[in-house]
């Protein structure tokens, strides 16, 4: 055979071949994960930076491979472990009490429970800290994987997902229905949604692992499959509507839920909808001229949940400028906005004693929310006071959580 018979085809062959390389970058460039609160551009910086032990990520990195290899011994975590099923159900389906409703004493059978706001009933939990267990486990694990390239993370982690979500023996049936019950009056409430507020992060965190190799095509169908399932539960179920239509922070940490998982699915459009109906729905009834949010501050932990509102508010705005839509910018008809809520907390730092409010849990825990969500304000109003606090007060405090990994400061 005359191997120079076609020299241009032969050319252009192994100028294709030449190619393939710098399709392939291209391709990863266009290919970007889609997040719905994690910054890609950000952790990709931060990948380069902690390259060397100076940099400002390096104690967040060193505490997140610890946190991760402790992970890689545990689980696997699955619903089918607890002890009650609940009436009416199976051993598959999700199910939690109240978290602050207690026997009454009164009663001998301790029914109908009573209500004790802000004394956690340690019965309580039933398969909640199983879900914990799994999304902190998994988020750790999948950004070990990334920032390290190490596969034992990933397969471990892609190893709990399988156990939660798709083997039939031990996975999760896609609802809620059983969460937040209480004993002698409720099987399941709408306000249970929130036990899954993690799981904005957690679909993130299998978008990542999605890279890995470690996740089977057919399984990250499977996985959006019972995602999707959720989604539909989350979002016609009467439980679903009440949570949509409460009156305090349930609604906001709706509203991050099923947003970050019509992002995972590709629905944008329902996302986009769902964060540009905040202004009207939530700031305007929710946040005062002032700043201050009444139906937090009517609870035992007042200042917690104050500051947990705001941070569902920042995360609900996070996954907004990634769609373009941008409700810090909001201000209500009578004044209240973001800005302002954050303003009214950032005034008690430091003074605790001048709080007005109950708050019978730890104080400084709550501040070093607060202190989160400050570095996120530096950014997203170019405020220089913000910026200086949070490099004085809090720095030092967080310099080794791992948010500091996945969302850009100022």
């Amino acid at each position: 055979m005359n191997r120079n018979k076609h020299p241009q085809m032969r050319n252009n062959l192994i100028l294709m071949m030449a190619l393939v390389p710098l399709l392939s970058v291209c391709s990863m460039k266009e290919t970007a994960p889609e997040f719905a609160g994690w910054d890609y551009d950000h952790m990709m910086k931060v990948k380069k930076s902690i390259k060397k032990k100076t940099s400002i990520y390096y104690p967040a990195f060193e505490r997140l491979i610890k946190e991760a290899d402790n992970s890689l011994k545990r689980g696997p975590f699955s619903v089918t472990l607890k002890k009650t099923i609940p009436p009416g159900g199976t051993i598959n389906d999700y199910m939690s009490q109240g978290p602050y409703w207690w026997p009454d004493t009164t009663k001998p059978d301790g029914l109908p429970y009573i209500r004790r706001d802000g004394v956690s009933n340690p019965e309580a939990g039933i398969d909640r800290a199983q879900l914990g267990n799994l999304i902190t486990a998994v988020n750790r694990l999948s950004l070990a994987w990334f920032f390290t390239g190490d596969t034992r993370y990933s397969e471990k982690a892609v190893s709990l997902l399988k156990v939660w979500f798709l083997q039939p023996e031990t996975k999760m049936n896609p609802h809620l229905k059983f969460a937040q019950a209480i004993p002698g009056i409720t099987a399941g409430r709408g306000i249970g949604i929130i036990d899954v507020r993690g799981m904005s992060d957690l679909v993130d965190a299998i978008t990542l692992l999605d890279r890995s190799g470690s996740l089977p095509t057919g399984d990250m169908e499977l996985i959006k499959n019972w995602f999707s399932d959720f989604f539909i539960w989350l979002t016609t179920s009467s439980n679903g509507r009440d949570e949509d239509n409460y009156f305090n922070n349930h609604a906001v940490a709706y509203d991050v839920i099923v947003s970050s998982i019509a992002i995972f699915l590709g629905n944008r459009e329902y996302a986009m909808k769902k964060i540009s109906e905040i202004p009207a729905r939530r700031i305007d009834s929710m946040i005062e001229a002032d700043g201050r949010q009444p139906e937090e501050l009517i609870r035992t932990k007042a200042f917690g949940y104050s500051v947990s509102n705001l941070r569902n508010f920042f995360d609900a705005g996070e996954t907004g400028l990634k769609l373009g839509v941008n409700i810090f910018i909001y201000t209500s008809p009578k004044g209240g906005s973001l800005q302002k809520a954050l303003d009214f907390l950032i005034k008690y730092i430091g003074n605790e004693n001048e709080w007005e409010w109950e708050q019978i849990t730890d104080w400084k825990e709550t501040e070093n929310g607060l202190g989160l969500i400050i570095r996120s304000a530096s950014r997203h109003y170019n405020n220089q006071d913000y910026k200086t606090l949070w490099e004085k007060t809090f720095y030092e405090r967080l310099k080794s959580d791992w948010n500091l990994l996945v969302t850009q400061g100022s």
